[in-house]
């Protein structure tokens, strides 16, 4: 996909007119169509925002991006370790 079909995507997520590409790249990994992130977004930049923001994620949308961009379960436990808003879940679930 073209930037500018990256930006179309982004966009229809920006409801509170936020401009933070990682905030609207967190929201359309929840609500936008997967295959479409996939064809738009390198696996690589996916990874980094899903792995930086795992506690943004619920436990849906956790096993499908683990599954989808291929994260080890060390990876994972790795980056949820040294996150401390994923680690008080346990706590408020």
């Amino acid at each position: 996909m073209m930037f500018s079909e990256r930006k179309v995507i982004l966009e229809r997520y920006a409801w509170d007119r936020t401009q933070n590409e990682e905030e609207l790249l967190i929201r359309a990994m929840m609500y936008h169509n997967p295959v479409e992130l996939l064809r738009a977004f390198s696996r690589e930049e996916l990874k980094k925002t899903f792995l930086e923001n795992l506690h943004r994620f619920d436990d849906k949308n956790l096993n499908f991006w683990k599954f989808a961009l291929e994260v080890s379960d060390e990876e994972f436990n790795r980056y949820a370790e040294g996150n401390f808003r994923f680690g008080l879940r346990k706590f408020i679930d």
